[in-house]
């Protein structure tokens, strides 16, 4: 594998590796480095790729100021449903429109908590 593309995001590496033509989106931990860490997507064009890279981080950063947590590969919180991380990259899915999701997700949870 070949980095082609990396953003350093909080404790964490954001990669685009090459890999047999295909273009690989992982994160890995800068506190407890395992090679390449958790693969989240592949790709088959390298600006997919590092747009989706781009993409995961920013709904990464919101997911957290919300609560959730990356589990292999999807943002995970308890008592809510699970985000599935290649769905919310393949789809048209925006900072400003997992934001509105995660605000009315939000109410309920407070209302019975």
């Amino acid at each position: 594998m070949t980095v082609k593309y990396q953003i350093a995001f909080s404790e964490s590496d954001v990669f685009v590796l090459e890999k047999g033509g295909d273009f690989h989106l992982t994160i890995c931990s800068r506190v407890n480095p395992l090679g390449f860490g958790n693969q989240l997507a592949v790709y088959s064009k390298f600006g997919a790729a590092v747009d989706a890279a781009e993409k995961f981080c920013k709904l990464y950063e919101l997911t957290r100021q919300y609560g959730y947590h990356l589990k292999g590969s999807s943002f995970l919180k308890e008592g809510c449903e699970p985000l599935f991380v290649p769905a919310l990259l393949e789809d048209d899915t925006t900072v400003d429109t997992l934001r509105a999701k995660l605000e009315a997700d939000k109410v309920p949870h407070e209302a019975s908590g």
